[in-house]
């Protein structure tokens, strides 16, 4: 009995599929003249398969090959524009500071300028900050009910002292501001009496509270006995604070109050006008008429006590 089997290989050689069919017979055995053609066939058709097959692998490797040299370079090209990006950035980051840095520079010229402008529309003014602070003292010939309590009133106040050049000339023993010295320079030099201007106000708790400040005059007085040994004495005109009774026992009076302090320099004016000692606890006083020194009198009466600072100073330690 003769069976024939026929196998289908489907064979993937870029072609139209090839039937190859094996014939076998009773008892399986293959003849050998027809199965060596089919054989032959089959033998040549897988080399030429596997040829093409082999070929279509290696084109396929060279483009996996030639994609991925593709996805490296453009990889590559992505990573040198985000470092250019970045770079961009670290420059124009770099510019702007470098582009402020003038603008900070003119800013503080332009402060200076402002300062020396300011300085210069003084006209040779000597500008000091006073820190008063007004309460009763040891010793002082004030009325016993004023400041009992211990309360005490501090507060600022801006003077400008006139020097030789903005003033040359003192002013007459006869003008009101002269009047107003105390006359206790007793033994010793007095130079003429000059001008202190003032700012408007004074600045009593912090800036909240004002209080009217009208100018006054100064001297310097020498005492020949002391070398080196000089004091200022002036004297600035106040509307007080008396009436107020947010202050309690204490009060500003109203008047002229009167202030000393040592100065340093030897015969120049001016030099000794801009080197005031800057400790604190120099006197204030108020003129007054009393028996304290055995006959009715004006008699000079201390309120408190202050410090000095120069200008420039006093602005950095205050930050107005």
């Amino acid at each position: 009995m003769r069976i024939r089997v026929g196998l289908l290989l489907s064979l993937w050689t870029g072609s139209p599929i090839v039937p190859i069919v094996f014939s076998f017979s009773s008892p399986f055995a293959l003849r050998s003249s027809r199965s060596s053609r089919i054989i032959n066939t089959c033998r040549c058709n897988n080399d030429d398969s596997l040829s093409v097959l082999d070929q279509r692998l290696s084109s396929s490797s060279t483009l996996r090959m030639v994609d991925d040299d593709d996805n490296d370079a453009s990889t590559s090209l992505s990573e040198a524009e985000r470092l250019l990006a970045k770079a961009r950035q670290l420059r124009e980051s770099i510019g702007e500071t470098i582009d402020t840095t003038p603008s900070n520079t003119d800013a503080v010229a332009s402060t200076s300028k402002a300062i020396d402008a300011e300085e210069e529309n003084n006209n040779g003014m000597i500008d000091y900050r006073l820190y008063l602070d007004i309460g009763r003292e040891e010793g002082t010939w004030m009325d016993p009910t004023w400041g009992a309590s211990g309360k005490r009133i501090e507060f600022t106040m801006d003077v400008s002292f006139a020097s030789t050049v903005s003033q040359p000339t003192p002013l007459s023993k006869d003008d009101d501001v002269a009047k107003r010295m105390v006359k206790d320079n007793f033994g010793g030099v007095s130079s003429g009496v000059r001008n202190v201007v003032t700012a408007k106000d004074a600045r009593l708790r912090g800036g909240f509270d004002k209080m009217k400040v009208m100018g006054g005059g100064y001297r310097i007085d020498t005492d020949p006995k002391k070398r080196g040994s000089s004091t200022v004495r002036f004297h600035v005109l106040v509307a007080g604070t008396e009436g107020s009774s947010s202050y309690g026992d204490i009060s500003v009076p109203k008047g002229c109050l009167h202030f000393s302090i040592p100065c340093f320099g030897s015969g120049n004016h001016d030099r000794m006008m801009e080197n005031l000692s800057k400790k604190d606890g120099w006197p204030i006083t108020v003129r007054q008429t009393g028996w304290h020194t055995g006959w009715r009198r004006e008699e000079s009466r201390i309120v408190g006590v202050f410090r000095a600072l120069p200008m420039k100073e006093a602005k950095v330690r205050d930050l107005f």
